[in-house]
């Protein structure tokens, strides 16, 4: 009986219990996913075969049969991909281009945006549609653009098309990074699976130091003090100006801490692993202008977006006004990637209208002008404070709700709340200060960290992790909190 629920666990997918990066059960799966590639990781088809058929048990267990979907989209861009490339006739090559480029992104409006696009339909003709029952799919943004980048290379000629099944698979599947990025280019990722792997133990010890991070920044920080943003973006017109303003900040720093919290552990497990994974964030609080938060935030999707549709549109290179329009478009689409709301198309847009602002200051001020530390100081305040009014748009559940924490933070500020909210929420106020305070130490001291991390035993490291996980458990909320962005 004992086994029959063990085998029927193993086999079953379920919705309230997917496999994350945060719970006991990935981490112990992982020990075993490890202790099987130490033997093989040498050995090129056994390690692709082993780590594919993981990758595709994790999707599984993380979105259950939407797994089917993967595999499907995979065939076809891998075939599709092949036959472009071979075609000699132009027609026929830009035919099976479209039909690349279409297919993938057609499933993808299907489960993000059809009942978006029925809503504004039935707001537009007064009439009443049948919605579908439809399901997001985890990372089907991810994989989709992330496949979509390999045929674009390979159309443009920036790469040939990989000419095995299995590494093309392996390539989109591979599980860190799968269902909430990074996004990961087939420039660097495909030639490292023809190499021999090497386990260094200077990136191993690096990847174990970026996994502690990530599991700090998303199960200490970001799930507490999610608990209390929560509350408030429930009812932001319940809450005086002090709280909801308190929510938001809390938000700004939960989002940043999950997700980057998500890839730090997943480009600290390619490391233990062998791969690289690139860079996905950069301090991106520490920004003086808008262009620069860009730079550092979620930079895999920000460099996707301005090598595949902002340079494509024409990018700087057809005057002023149309550059300004390719960057509202472009950050429009950006939003609209994150959700089916017109409240991550003002998002985007807002950002898209930032990012045109910027560089029309930019022909107007002198460049000595942006030298000056007060203007820094200045600078640093007004893009800190654009990026975290926006996430208002970005989290609250309607346009309602937005509006109303807007209105209760401009309208309904009142000092007098700012004494029992310390003697309340205490530990949300610590860990909000710490979770600040760490983001803007500067760059150059992580190596430093790193460093002494490396050089401290292993037992040092054990204990160190031992209390890590108590205090998870200590402050973690009832259940695993998933990942924000698994829900794009």
């Amino acid at each position: 009986m004992f086994w029959n629920e063990i085998v029927r666990d193993f086999f079953s997918y379920h919705a309230d219990k997917p496999l994350l990066f945060n719970s006991v059960t990935f981490w112990v799966w992982f020990i075993v996913v490890l202790s099987v590639y130490a033997f093989i990781y040498q050995h090129n088809l056994a390690r692709t075969l082993f780590l594919l058929a993981f990758s595709l048990y994790f999707y599984y267990k993380s979105s259950g049969w939407f797994v089917l979907n993967l595999i499907f989209t995979i065939l076809l861009s891998y075939y599709l991909t092949y036959w472009m490339y071979e075609a000699k006739n132009k027609t026929f090559k830009k035919i099976l281009f479209i039909l690349n480029v279409s297919i993938p992104l057609l499933i993808l409006g299907y489960y993000k945006y059809y009942n978006f696009f029925l809503d504004n339909l039935s707001a537009l003709t007064g009439r009443t549609f049948t919605y579908a029952d439809v399901i997001l799919p985890v990372g089907i943004s991810f994989y989709t653009f992330q496949i979509l980048s390999y045929v674009i290379d390979v159309y443009r000629g920036d790469i040939s098309p990989e000419g095995n099944l299995l590494h093309f698979a392996f390539y989109v599947t591979f599980f860190p990074q799968l269902v909430a990025g990074p996004i990961v280019r087939a420039s660097l990722f495909l030639p490292q699976l023809k190499k021999t792997i090497t386990l260094d133990e200077f990136e191993i010890q690096r990847g174990f130091f970026l996994i502690i991070q990530g599991l700090i920044k998303k199960a200490i920080i970001a799930d507490y003090i999610a608990q209390y943003n929560d509350i408030v973006f429930s009812n932001p017109a319940g809450y005086s100006g002090f709280e909801n303003l308190m929510a938001l900040y809390g938000y700004a720093l939960q989002i940043y801490c999950d997700f980057s919290g998500y890839s730090d552990m997943a480009i600290g497990i390619g490391k233990i692993m062998g791969f690289d994974l690139g860079i996905n964030f950069n301090k991106p609080y520490q920004a003086l202008i808008i262009t620069d938060f860009w730079r550092r935030w979620h930079i895999s999707l920000s460099s996707w977006l301005r090598d595949y549709l902002y340079i494509p549109l024409g990018g700087n290179r057809k005057g002023k006004i149309r550059t300004y329009i390719n960057l509202f478009i472009t950050m429009l689409l950006g939003g609209l990637w994150h959700g089916a709301s017109w409240r991550f198309v003002i998002w985007g847009g807002m950002h898209g209208i930032g990012l045109a602002i910027h560089k029309i200051w930019k022909k107007i001020i002198p460049e000595k002008f942006s030298e000056n530390k007060i203007w820094k100081i200045f600078a640093w305040i007004i893009t800190f404070h654009f990026v975290v009014f926006l996430w208002i748009f970005f989290r609250a559940s309607t346009m309602q709700d937005a509006w109303a924490m807007i209105k209760q933070i401009f309208t309904a500020m009142d000092p007098a709340y700012i004494l029992p909210f310390w003697q309340v929420r205490k530990l949300f106020l610590l860990l909000l200060l710490v979770g600040f305070a760490t983001h803007f130490i500067p760059s150059q001291f992580y190596p430093t960290l790193e460093k002494w991390f490396i050089r401290i035993p292993w037992v040092v490291k054990a204990i160190g992790f031992i209390v890590l996980v108590q205090l998870i458990i200590e402050l973690k909320s009832q259940g695993v909190q998933p990942f924000i962005y698994f829900q794009f």
